[in-house]
């Protein structure tokens, strides 16, 4: 499951670059991050540093990043190779995370949906908060517990739903990223009580769902009309949780 990035590279960068979905997506992320201003911050599941670089650019000190892919990190060392501003990248599993570091942030765009198992969406978390600063927060962007791929697909925004399979507790789910020519991938989509349960085990406070929004310069470019299936029926929704402060 996890290896499959390996073989889709520099398509994710497009899709990431060249698609609506994304657009909302971002907006959201930079508004749950906030203020990074002499902030550390660990990217889980980097891929090829798109949000790293993000992250970077929003006036973080400090951003590594963490992938289970080689490929993905080859192509995020490049993109810092040719466009060099600090970042740090490392090839590791977010499943069996050791302790980088303490920082302000974690954050985890597209990784907790990968987890086949509670263990291993248990496991994810407990990476985040060991990384941790005490009072940090962990911030994902994942596969919206809620959505309903026969109301709508998502295909207007860059990504085809193609099947989804109850087992094992959670959906097992088939889809194209819209590049050209597409791109295969599987991920899995947890009920809300199997992530507020991880995030609360892994002992997490304050946890809470945030709803994408969309921006107005989306609303401008494509119109109120195009965005009514991502607001009413999302495919992906966000996630943060807080770390207990020291007394």
């Amino acid at each position: 499951m996890s290896e499959q990035f390996d073989h889709i590279g520099s398509k994710y960068e497009e899709f990431k670059t060249k698609t609506p979905l994304p657009i909302p997506e971002r907006h959201t992320f930079q508004r749950l991050v906030g203020n990074l201003g002499g902030k550390r911050v660990l990217d889980l599941a980097c891929g090829s540093g798109h949000y790293s670089r993000f992250l970077k650019a929003l006036g973080a000190e400090w951003v590594e990043g963490v992938d289970i892919s080689p490929e993905m990190i080859q192509l995020a060392r490049e993109f810092e190779q040719k466009q060099p501003v600090g970042l740090r990248y490392h090839v590791m599993d977010a499943r069996e995370l050791s302790r980088l570091g303490d920082y302000d942030l974690v954050t985890s765009v597209y990784l907790l949906n990968y987890a086949q198992t509670r263990e291993e969406l248990r496991s994810m978390c407990r990476g985040a908060i060991a990384n941790l600063k005490p009072g940090g927060r962990f911030v994902s962007v994942t596969a919206n517990p809620g959505f309903d791929m026969h109301r709508s697909n998502f295909t207007a925004y860059g990504v085809e739903v193609l099947s989804e399979t109850f087992e094992h507790g959670r959906h097992h789910c088939r889809a194209l990223f819209l590049t050209e020519p597409p791109t295969p991938f599987e991920y899995f989509r947890w009920s809300t009580d199997a992530y507020e349960s991880a995030f609360a085990e892994a002992g997490f406070r304050n946890v809470a769902w945030h709803p994408i929004d969309i921006p107005q310069e989306a609303i401008d470019r494509f119109g109120e009309d195009f965005w009514r299936d991502y607001r009413e029926n999302s495919l992906i929704i966000a996630l943060s949780g807080q770390k207990a402060a020291t007394r």
